[in-house]
């Protein structure tokens, strides 16, 4: 006899995700009112409406069960006890309401100053500081009075959501600083910034990502639209390749997946290469990838900061040569 019945089973994947993780000291935090991420895991994104999750990091995913098999590190047998432990009354997640509530970006909390966030972004992650001032010009970018950069998600002069990034350490955050997603920031949007016609789409898991890429390609960058997904987000890349055709009247020339050189990136790779994208005359083309490379770091600006240190590495060989060439 199997050791747990139909019925059993259909009950454990009715508990809602975030019940569980809350009645058992699981910190999760919410992007808004439908998708959560682990306070500790921050790559785990679960879907409350949907009663799922996904863990981008180790390309994992799937119901309330197998996110207990993860986060437990146990087997079917051990999630589901846990699951049905008599002295937890869980939620049913079909009980679960949702109250969509409307994005509102509020500019209360910006601030004049913009020193903090420039110097975060400029010194610390490397970006190109021409880069940072003409996003900054344009109020793409801001800091707010906690001295977090704001990445505005910004659509035709309209804010649809923003993203929250910190600029001081704090050992108690896992990346070290404040990382957030404002709440009812609207789905399937993200951080971008168009150069000329977005003939050519890259998708990035960061702000920060879609940064770097722009300064390890500057002046090469053409006709192109750089979209954060804000993690790794099918509906998002759809969304944007949808407002492409919209503005060009037919699909882009490329879409590229600008992801980290990790498992859940080429996981996510692998997902969307079963889509093709058409064009206006018939044909149609498979999504093209770019990864950072794996020697230099996982994600785009890790090799940035790399290649700066390789190029500050040369410089100062070159100088030690030619103050020995003086002597």
């Amino acid at each position: 006899m199997p050791a747990f019945t139909k019925e059993q089973i259909k009950h454990a994947e009715a508990i809602d995700i975030i019940d569980y993780c809350e009645q058992n000291g699981i910190d999760v935090k919410s992007d808004n009112e439908r998708y959560y991420r682990l306070v500790e895991h921050d790559s785990c994104v679960i879907d409350r409406r949907k009663n799922a999750f996904y863990w981008n990091s180790r390309g994992k995913g799937g119901n309330v069960i197998n996110f207990v098999q993860e986060i437990e590190q146990t087997n079917f047998m051990g999630a589901m006890n846990s699951l049905l432990n008599k002295e937890y009354e869980y939620q049913n997640n079909k009980n679960v309401k949702f109250i969509s509530e409307p994005y509102e970006y509020s500019a209360e909390n910006e601030v004049d100053t913009f020193d903090k966030a420039r110097d975060y972004l400029v010194k610390e992650r490397k970006i190109d500081s021409a880069i940072v001032e003409y996003l900054y010009n344009q109020g793409t970018i801001k800091q707010d009075k906690k001295n977090n950069v704001l990445f505005l998600w910004k659509d035709y002069g309209n804010v649809m959501g923003c993203s929250e990034q910190g600029t001081v350490h704090y050992d108690k955050f896992k990346r070290g600083s404040w990382k957030s997603i404002q709440k009812n920031s609207t789905a399937n949007y993200g951080f971008n910034f168009l150069n000329g016609e977005p003939k050519n789409l890259k998708m990035f898991e960061s702000s920060v990502d879609a940064l770097s890429y722009a300064t390890l390609n500057k002046g090469k960058i053409q006709d192109t639209w750089l979209i954060s997904m804000e993690g790794l987000k099918y509906n998002t890349v759809l969304n944007y390749v949808i407002k492409a055709k919209e503005r060009l009247g037919d699909a882009p020339d490329n879409v590229s997946l600008c992801v980290d050189n990790d498992a859940g990136g080429k996981a996510f790779i692998e997902k969307l290469s079963m889509i093709q994208i058409k064009r206006k005359d018939g044909s149609m083309y498979d999504f093209d990838h770019e990864l950072p490379n794996n020697e230099s770091g996982k994600d785009w600006n890790e090799q940035l900061k790399f290649e700066v240190k390789h190029r500050e590495q040369e410089r100062q060989k070159q100088q030690h040569f030619f103050n020995q060439q003086r002597t």
